[in-house]
């Protein structure tokens, strides 16, 4: 027997008005104001909606001068968002560097040779044949890792010289400066962020260091000197030390990986961030540090038990430079 259902009352159920807020875009027919038109974010929904609490978060850092923690993945400094990220430290608007070997050495190489562009859809094997490396759409001739590679004798044999004189290995964070330094001699030294951070005494760690092409030459280097140490425990020091003593802390960060896990796993001795922004493309189904959400995060105690956190689900390149501009600049 077929149960008899009146259709009327299935399509037309009484409804309650839970929510709030009136859903709207940009009013286009206006002249256009920057101000306004970020402003309309958070009336638009979706994740335009999750962008426009991180635009507040930032302000909210920023108002009640917390310390920002911000970390970054490598395809940050292979893309322009390397430019965003050097005007950031450049004008000291946050306070401590997690980056990966590429994020740290992408930076460094482009003040010698831009990144150029290219096509996802390239012939792998066309590109090898030519030496030239693809990131994305984006392509970088093998000749910037020629140059990279001397470049790094500098700062590793500075490194080295100092070890033979104390008798103390030296530290990662030390390492990274004295790549820092080493860039006062390049002619596109200022569009770099490790030279910034370098030249306004902000902390830039580089985790894990002994990737990349990095790695490749404190392994040739290795070879040569076979006595040379790099010590990593002070990186640890440096980061909880910075968490515990900082007033308010604030954590912006793109991608998940390593400099994400760092900031937050440091966050939970003093019970999670005041304030954390995530920008990311990770899903929390698969389990991954990159997908795992502020409310994850909270049972951790990485992020603050309040509501003073988002994870805005986009591609970087599109979402971080709305982030800084509303974010820092209106």
């Amino acid at each position: 027997m077929i149960k008899k259902i009146d259709p009327r009352k299935a399509l037309f159920k009484k409804s309650e008005e839970i929510g709030y807020g009136r859903i709207r875009g940009y009013d286009f027919s206006q002249e256009f104001d920057a101000g306004r038109f970020f402003e309309a974010y958070k009336d638009t929904g979706f994740q335009a909606t999750n962008l426009a609490k991180a635009i507040e978060l930032v302000r909210k850092m920023r108002r009640e001068k917390a310390m920002i923690f911000f970390g970054f993945t490598s395809n940050v400094s292979t893309s322009g968002l390397r430019d965003i990220v050097t005007y950031l430290v450049r004008n000291r608007l946050v306070h401590f560097l997690v980056t990966t070997t590429g994020g740290l050495e992408e930076d460094i190489i482009k003040t010698h040779g831009d990144f150029l562009h290219g096509s996802f859809d390239a012939d792998g094997a066309y590109l090898r044949e030519k030496g030239v490396n693809r990131s994305g759409n984006i392509f970088v001739p093998n000749e910037r890792y020629v140059w990279f590679e001397k470049f790094m004798k500098g700062p590793l044999e500075a490194a080295y010289a100092k070890q033979a004189k104390t008798g103390v290995a030296c530290d990662s964070i030390e390492l990274v400066k004295e790549m820092g330094r080493s860039l006062e001699s390049e002619r596109n030294r200022e569009q770099s962020f490790t030279y910034w951070a370098y030249k306004n005494k902000i902390p830039l760690l580089c985790v894990p260091l002994a990737d990349g092409a990095i790695g490749d030459h404190i392994y040739f280097f290795r070879k040569e000197h076979n006595d040379f140490r790099i010590d990593l425990t002070k990186e640890v020091e440096v980061l909880y030390d910075t968490v515990l003593n900082a007033d308010k802390t604030g954590a912006i960060i793109i991608g998940g990986s390593v400099p994400k896990h760092h900031i937050m796993n440091a966050m939970m001795l003093r019970e999670g961030a005041d304030y954390t922004v995530y920008l990311n493309t990770g899903h929390e189904e698969e389990g991954s540090n990159a997908g795992a959400s502020p409310e994850e995060a909270k049972s951790w105690g990485k992020a603050a038990a309040k509501k003073t956190d988002v994870k805005v689900w986009g591609e970087a390149s599109i979402t971080f430079p709305i982030l800084v501009a509303a974010g820092f600049k209106l």
